[in-house]
This record gives structure tokens, C-alpha cells and sequence, in this order.
């Protein structure tokens, strides 16, 4: 049964609704009366709870207009229905604005109070279903809530855009926020040419790997839960530092990674790599920061040097941007070579790549070549990739045992082989081009429903759905024309909505604020805030308001 509140300064009137809301609907009871609007406000401030309040529009003391202005500013507050005059239309309208959900036109009509009363019965009913859903998945275990977490990292990074759909505004209604400031992804795992080396079974990769990421589990339980630990789709351990800010999430990165390190050394005798990503104030932005870690721990395998590479943009350090280079185009030769059929310039630029290493123990071979492989699979079909990679990497292991040093065109003839036995037939690129006259009108409509969703978790592949096109394509896009990412730009819109908030008077309280322009922490919200105004939102509020 749904509870109605009369508030009428015409007493024929509220007799009416006591005697015929339940008979007219049997969901609902006038259960309160109030001659204005402040005797309303006085029986909800006594506790009486109520599911709608039914007002007239003009009344003595407090109008129903003032009275919904005045509900407006308090979280919680029961669903309101306007009654006026036909002459009272435009002041129906402006208590719209103020969350009112339907106004009804004076003298009441029985046909037009069912409808009514019947429509808000729906909505209620809704509601209440969609918070018992709710209510259920907040008493899940933190168990069951780090799962999700990890799911939706998994997601991100892996641009599983369906996923990241359904995930992003669960954690918001679970109000998980992975970070307060700001965080980055780094990336763990083992010398693989080592692992070569010792004549353990590629099979067994993932029982090393394993023992890494338990042992990343452990460490990141004891020492720093706020840590979010998963994998990447190479089984590979990825983990989500968050910190105070970027230099605190470096140190953090650091003393993980040392701590781990020691231990899986300890252990297996064998050695751990590293690599830390860009450190990012936005959830979203952290697949970013997951392919800059992926991209330097590529490069710092081949080049066989520092174990963790951390840098202060994730960008490449000056000492191994030469190798990185050369490698990436390797790696994009040998892919066009291989597709293409042209063997001679597969050779070429795999000597390239071995003669800038010059004369290579076995490790450092073993070590290259498995992580051209590495990449070079994940260009393959998915049900082709793992029983190929397997075949080849055996190839590689076996061939390369043989003797501990290799001079470049050795090492070259090696890859070669190695990349022809995973590329059992060659493939041809298939290349879908998305082409669209309306380019600038897209954009526009991105603008245009960020600007009125701001405070909704927003996700890139949302907007594409709305808009009918791909999410790589609208990020292109809206990168062209507007010279900045659809997050920078979605970061900006809530960041001078915010101001306008605290400028308001009477003043917002800085966590409603935060809640207003979509964000799950207040913690989150004023790093943010401070990052875009260069003061934090408190004292913004206090120089605005003097």
C-alpha cells in the first residue's frame, strides 16, 4: 500500500482525496493532510513518511511551488504531483524543474487520478524492486566486490567494450571506487629466456606464472589492500596502484615490485621483469596506462636490462627508446612480411633487430625471441594461437640450446624459423574501413550527451551505442575534431559544473557536489578538482561565497 499526502488550502478539497484515492485505486491511501505547504514540511520533518505528495499550486503561507524548491535541495523526498489551474500553467511547468513528476489540471477528474496515481504506483513499484536488487549486491562479500573490480580492470584492458558497459555503472551503484587520486596499471612477469634456458616446458609457463601471481596476492593482502590484482589475457600479473598522487603511486610500484621480486627469487631462482604504465586521475583512462606498461615491458625484455621500468609519463626512457623503436618496427615488418609472403624482408629486418644487439648469449636470444612471439601471436586467430605459440617456442628452446652465443645472422636465422613454423600458412590482412560524411555532426551529438549525462558513468563504448558507431571510431573521431579525448573533455564538463555548484547560494556541501557531477568518492572528487583549479574545492567554495 502507497501512502499520499493531501496538501490543499481548500479543505473541500482534501475531504475529496481521503474519501476517494483508495476506492478510485486500491494501491493507495491518503494517509496526511496539510492546509499548506509548511504543514507539510512541519509533518515530514516529525517523520511521517509519505510516497506522494499530491499539492495545489498557490496556497497561503507556502505554495506548492515553494514547497517543491524547498524538497528539491534534501536527498530523499517523496514523489510530488502538482495540481493547478488552467491560468497556472507556466507555474506547473517551473515546478518541474525542481524533480516534480506530474501535475494534474483543477477540478480533478476521477479518469485523470487513476491514470495518475496508477503511473506513480509503477514507478514506486520499480523503484523499490531496482533498490532490493540493490541492497542484494551491496552485502556481497568484498570477495565477490573484488571480483567485479577485477573483472572490470579485465575488461578495460582488454577493450572488451560490452563488458565495460555492464561493469562501469555496477561499480558505481556498489560504490567501488578503485581510486581516490590517481593510479596506474603495472605489469609483472618472469624472464621467460631464463625459463628457456633452465629446459622447463613452455606448458609449465603458467605454473611459474601461477606461483607470481599468488605470491602478488599475498604481499598485496598483507601490505596494501587498496591494490587490485588480475590478469591480462597473456596470463601475465597486472595489478592497480592507486596513490596520493603520480610520484606516490611510483614508490608504491617500486616497493611492491621489490618486495615481490625478492620473493619469487627466493622461491623459483629465477628473475622477475617489471613495467609501470602512465599514472591516470580517471578509471577509464587506465587502459592506457596498461598498454604503455605492456609496450616497456616488451621492450625492456628484448633489451635485457633494468628489471622495472617507471618512468614519470610512461613514456620510454631515453637509455632504451632507440631499442624500442627498432623493435616496434621489427615487430610491424615482420607481421607484413609474413602476411605478405616476402621471406627476404623478413629476414632483413629480424637481422636488423639482432645486429643492434650485436653478439647475444643464449638467454638474451631466448629472451628476444619469445617476446617476438609473444606479440607476433596476438595478431593471430584466438583458437589458433595457443597450440602454434607452443609449437614454435619448443622450436626456439630446442634449436637455440645448442650453443651459448650467437652472432646476429645466427640469432636472425633462428627468429626466422621460429616466426615461420607459427605462421603455418600466410594470412591476409582483411581491412573494414568506417567511413561516415557526417563527422563533425557526430561529434556534436557526443557533446551533446555528455553534457547532459555528466553524472552518469559514462563509458566511451556507452556513447558509441547511443550514437550508432564504434567506440574506436568515435574516439578517433572526437580526438580530430575537438583535439582532446571524449575523458579529458567529459573531466572538464563536471569540473566547471562543480564550480557552478559551490558558487551556488545557500552553499552545497562539497560531497554533494561530488555526487552531482558522478563521482563515487569525495577523496576522488577534490584531487580532481585541485589537479583543474589548482585549489581544492573547499576553499574554492569559501572565495566564491565572501
Amino acid at each position: 500500500m502507497y501512502k499520499l499526502l493531501i496538501v490543499d488550502d481548500e479543505p473541500m478539497t482534501r475531504e475529496y482525496m481521503k474519501a476517494q484515492v483508495n476506492s478510485l485505486h486500491r494501491e493507495w491511501i491518503c494517509a496526511g493532510e496539510a492546509g499548506d505547504g509548511r504543514e507539510a514540511l512541519e509533518l515530514l520533518e516529525q517523520g511521517e513518511d509519505y510516497d506522494l505528495i499530491v499539492t495545489d499550486i498557490k496556497m497561503p503561507i507556502m505554495t506548492g511551488l515553494e514547497l517543491a524548491r524547498e524538497l528539491a535541495g534534501r536527498g530523499s523526498r517523496p514523489r510530488m504531483v502538482i495540481l493547478s489551474g488552467y491560468d497556472e500553467f507556466a507555474l506547473a511547468k517551473e515546478a518541474m524543474q525542481y524533480g516534480v513528476h506530474d501535475y494534474m489540471l483543477k477540478p480533478i477528474v476521477n479518469e485523470e487520478l487513476v491514470s495518475v496515481l496508477d503511473k506513480m504506483a509503477k514507478e514506486l513499484a520499480a523503484e523499490r524492486a531496482e533498490q532490493a536488487a540493490l541492497q542484494s549486491l551491496l552485502v556481497l562479500s568484498e570477495q565477490s566486490r573484488g571480483q567485479i573490480a577485477r573483472n572490470f580492470l579485465h575488461a578495460l584492458i582488454s577493450d572488451n567494450n560490452m563488458e565495460i558497459k555492464l561493469l562501469y555503472p555496477l561499480l558505481h551503484r556498489l560504490k567501488i571506487s578503485l581510486i581516490e587520486a590517481e593510479g596506474a596499471i603495472m605489469l609483472v612477469d618472469l624472464d621467460e629466456g631464463q625459463l628457456l634456458e633452465r629446459d622447463i616446458s613452455p606448458t609449465d609457463l603458467v605454473l611459474f606464472r601461477y606461483i607470481v601471481h599468488q605470491t602478488c596476492a599475498e604481499l598485496a593482502a598483507s601490505d596494501s589492500p587498496s591494490i587490485v590484482l588480475f590478469s591480462d589475457n597473456e596470463q601475465r600479473t597486472a595489478l592497480l596502484v592507486p596513490g596520493e598522487d603520480a610520484a606516490n603511486v611510483r614508490q608504491r610500484c617500486a616497493a611492491i615490485f621489490g618486495k615481490l621480486s625478492a620473493a619469487v627469487q627466493e622461491m623459483t631462482g629465477l628473475q622477475l621483469w617489471g613495467s609501470v604504465g602512465s599514472s591516470e586521475m580517471e578509471v577509464l583512462q587506465l587502459g592506457q596506462s596498461y598498454r604503455l606498461a605492456r609496450e616497456a615491458l616488451w621492450r625492456k625484455l628484448i633489451a635485457g636490462e633494468d628489471a622495472l621500468l617507471a618512468t614519470e609519463d610512461g613514456a620510454p626512457d631515453a637509455s632504451d627508446e632507440q631499442t624500442g623503436n627498432q623493435a616496434e618496427q621489427t615487430v610491424a615488418a615482420v607481421h607484413r612480411a609474413m602476411l605478405e609472403g616476402r621471406y627476404a624482408q623478413l629476414y632483413a629486418s629480424l637481422l636488423s633487430l639482432a645486429e643492434a644487439a650485436g653478439t647475444a648469449d643464449r638467454r638474451s636470444v631466448l629472451r628476444t625471441g619469445a617476446c617476438l612471439l609473444q606479440v607476433l601471436a596476438e595478431t593471430m586467430p584466438k583458437e589458433k594461437r595457443q597450440h602454434q605459440t607452443a609449437a614454435a617456442l619448443l622450436l626456439l628452446r630446442d634449436t637455440a640450446l645448442t650453443q651459448e652465443l650467437y652472432r646476429p645472422e645466427e640469432a636472425a636465422k633462428l627468429y626466422e624459423r621460429m616466426i615461420e613454423s607459427l605462421y603455418n600458412t600466410p594470412q591476409k590482412e582483411s581491412a573494414v574501413q568506417e567511413t561516415d560524411g557526417s563527422e563533425h555532426e557526430i561529434v556534436k551529438r557526443a557533446k551533446e550527451y555528455i553534457l547532459a549525462h555528466y553524472a552518469e558513468p559514462l563509458s566511451l563504448a556507452l556513447i558509441a551505442e547511443k550514437l550508432g558507431v564504434s567506440p574506436g571510431y568515435l574516439s578517433s573521431l572526437f580526438h580530430q575534431n575537438t583535439l582532446e579525448p571524449y575523458i579529458k573533455f567529459l573531466t572538464r564538463i563536471r569540473m566547471e559544473r562543480a564550480a557552478q555548484l559551490l558558487q551556488m547560494r545557500p552553499a552545497e556541501k562539497v560531497y554533494d557536489v561530488a555526487e552531482k557531477v558522478g563521482y563515487l568518492s569525495v577523496k576522488h572528487f577534490s584531487y580532481v578538482f585541485k589537479q583543474h583549479f589548482g585549489i581544492p574545492p573547499g576553499e574554492y567554495q569559501e572565495r566564491a561565497v565572501r
